[in-house]
């Protein structure tokens, strides 16, 4: 059963954009034999053995989705974050407003793990935009869209018939390939959590414990589980015995395969009706947001400005023309010239 994890005062890190959900497959993905990890090189013999029909590596929204969908047909799933929360962009990295294009909204072209969610934050605040901001239709508080989303993970794994491994504050380590190197025959993940009697996790930044995260030995801040996924066996012979689904903010498991990717938003299409471009663009990719909180005080607080602003403000200024442009298809190039012409 997936059990609700606490709910901590804050959480962390960095997004990922849910439009619908993939399933990943490596096994036709050649990799070098040389590059084939054993379990002779870990510092010790794994803490535990995991089997799992669908590993999904990162909990953000695709990965949430991802076993949303997993748990609906009845599989068994096991979910890893860097972080103790499910839900990326909307939880965690506390940007909890919905970015949606406004063709794909006028047809509510959504995967339908995306209509119920949003169908539950309508019921649980009698509106689909409680918090009235301007950048989104619908923008609520990250904890609450953290909860239903685990409501709604729980309520899939019922429905379905399905079973949810949920491995927060785990970052995955290595890959086991087959003799070939075609396959992932296994997993290496390492589980942190505080020493007793330092802080917990999320009331200091990520980048605090990010490098100590992914080393396999305790620190005086981390105690470590290494943790070895595997395919979950069956009694009848299957083509693929399991499937390793990357959705990591950074695409780590893309690096550790050397799977070939590409980057920028991808043409329009049947699939994709809401792209702003008919021929795809490899330079139009998804910028790095940083949050932060604001106090609204009675006196202007001034700021000085810092001295590279002028030199970014035309594309951070909302809505400023390099957005717009970018929003109908015109590439990064293109942008930086209309910039030069703007200022």
């Amino acid at each position: 059963m997936f059990k609700p994890f606490g709910l901590p005062v804050s959480a962390r890190f960095i997004g990922i954009l849910l439009a619908a959900f993939a399933l990943v497959n490596l096994a036709p993905l050649a990799v070098a034999q040389e590059n084939a990890v054993t379990l002779a090189r870990l510092p010790r013999t794994p803490d535990q053995t995991v089997e799992c029909e669908i590993l999904v590596a990162g909990g953000g929204l695709a990965g949430t989705a991802t076993a949303y969908e997993a748990l609906l047909a009845g599989r068994t799933v096991c979910m890893t974050d860097i972080t103790d929360w499910i839900g990326g962009q909307l939880t965690s990295q506390g940007t909890s407003a919905f970015d949606e294009a406004q063709k794909q909204r006028s047809l509510l072209f959504y995967s339908r793990g995306y209509k119920e969610l949003r169908q539950r934050i309508e019921r649980k605040y009698g509106m689909l935009n409680p918090g009235d901001c301007w950048v989104s239709v619908s923008c609520f508080i990250p904890k609450d869209g953290y909860q239903l989303l685990v409501e709604q993970l729980r309520d899939a794994e019922k429905k379905g018939k399905g079973k949810l491994k949920w491995f927060p504050s785990t970052v995955i380590k290595e890959l086991e390939y087959s003799a070939d190197g075609k396959m992932i025959n296994g997993v290496i993940a390492i589980e942190h959590s505080p020493v007793s009697g330092t802080p917990p996790l999320n009331t200091e930044p990520l980048s605090k414990i990010i490098e100590d995260a992914y080393r396999y030995e305790n620190s005086p801040r981390l105690t470590k589980q290494i943790i070895h996924f595997v395919p979950q066996p069956f009694k009848q012979k299957r083509p693929i015995n399991w499937l390793v689904v990357d959705a990591t903010e950074t695409g780590e498991l893309v690096a550790l395969a050397d799977v070939p990717y590409r980057l920028g938003i991808d043409p329009r299409s049947y699939r994709n009706p809401s792209s702003p471009t008919e021929t795809g663009d490899p330079y139009c990719t998804q910028a790095f947001t940083y949050t932060f909180a604001m106090e609204q005080t009675k006196e202007v607080q001034p700021q000085q400005m810092p001295s590279f602003y002028p030199q970014y403000e035309p594309f951070y200024s909302y809505p400023s023309q390099e957005i717009l442009l970018c929003k109908t298809g015109v590439g990064a190039t293109t942008m930086v010239r209309v910039r030069q012409k703007i200022t």
